[in-house]
């Protein structure tokens, strides 16, 4: 274990929320012939493993933090973690969302004290104008991706999967930015290197798998996608090299199927999580013959929901 992770552990060591429940999913594990486990990031003091990489940063970075503050872009979560973790040491946040972000995430970035600012069609188009903001405030930009603390914390929980005394075949990831893949990726092939990391990306936001996959995208498609938490329009290209070194493949799933999975997941499994932290469901389903009699984890990440979805959701079938 490096240095760094070992310093986001001891920092994580201390909240009383780690490690955060891993619960099997019987019903559904039962429906596709897989050992399957929750690993219920939803229940961090906000509903979302962000908290992690928020307190390891500022833990970190405090000293050289001026008045002057932190300014982040967000599509939620990270907006939320960040604020939090600030909050508590008195550090001023500024956050850029994009215009249409979920209601619930920009209200309890208010709630935790953060200036908001929305700006843009998507998330790239709030972070280019959050950098602006920074550099023209002499503050500093912390870029969800870039800043290293965020993986080392998403990698405590990679390490409370190690540590469960459980063997792990496959360990399904949604994918963002990409700090949680990278952080989980990095702490579990050290000590399990025959555990499959499978990474999962919408279809509607593509843009992150055909990165890490070697393939063309276009940056100037905007995202469509229910997973706000994982639309990417472009991707961070020094963190897509590091994540397809330690990670063993990404799927592209069915964007209409992500809702269905929502559903499922609170119909089957009584877990209300977000479209984002439901997204590998679609893609366990999809590979079920490959995944069948394995142990396989899947992260749920959050669990914040716009009111619509939550009506969309009692109309739906489930995808199981």
């Amino acid at each position: 274990m490096s240095k760094a992770m070992q310093f986001a552990q001891s920092v994580l060591a201390k909240e009383f929320w780690t490690p955060t429940p891993l619960l099997k999913a019987e019903t559904i594990s039962d429906r596709l012939g897989v050992d399957l486990w929750l690993k219920r990031e939803d229940c961090t003091p906000i509903g979302s493993f962000k908290l992690r990489g928020a307190l390891v940063t500022v833990e970190s970075r405090i000293r050289e933090l001026t008045d002057r503050g932190v300014y982040v872009a967000s599509a939620g979560n990270y907006g939320i973690a960040i604020a939090y973790a600030c909050y508590q040491q008195g550090v001023p946040v500024t956050v850029v969302v994009p215009k249409g972000a979920t209601e619930s995430k920009v209200n309890r970035i208010q709630l935790c004290g953060a200036e908001i600012i929305q700006y843009g069609d998507d998330f790239d188009a709030a972070k280019e104008f959050a950098k602006s903001l920074a550099c023209g405030a002499s503050a500093e930009f912390w870029e969800d991706g870039v800043v290293e603390e965020m993986a080392n914390g998403a990698a405590s929980i990679g390490m409370e999967l190690t540590g469960s005394g459980m063997a792990w075949d496959y360990v399904i990831v949604p994918v963002g930015n990409g700090s949680l893949i990278k952080g989980v990726a990095q702490a579990i092939k050290t000590v399990s290197p025959s555990t499959r990391i499978i990474g999962v990306v919408p279809s509607g936001a593509p843009a992150m798998a055909y990165a890490i996959r070697g393939e063309v995208w276009d940056p100037s498609v905007l995202t469509e996608s229910v997973a706000d938490g994982l639309a990417v329009r472009v991707p961070i290209l020094s963190i897509v090299e590091e994540i397809r070194e330690s990670i063993n493949d990404v799927w592209i799933v069915d964007e209409t199927e992500i809702l269905q999975a929502t559903r499922s997941l609170f119909e089957l499994e009584q877990v209300l999580s977000e479209p984002s932290g439901a997204a590998w469901l679609p893609g366990l389903v999809t590979h079920q013959r490959e995944l069948a009699s394995k142990r396989v984890a899947g992260i749920i990440t959050g669990a914040h929901l716009k009111p619509s979805i939550m009506q969309n959701l009692l109309a739906l079938d489930g995808l199981l």
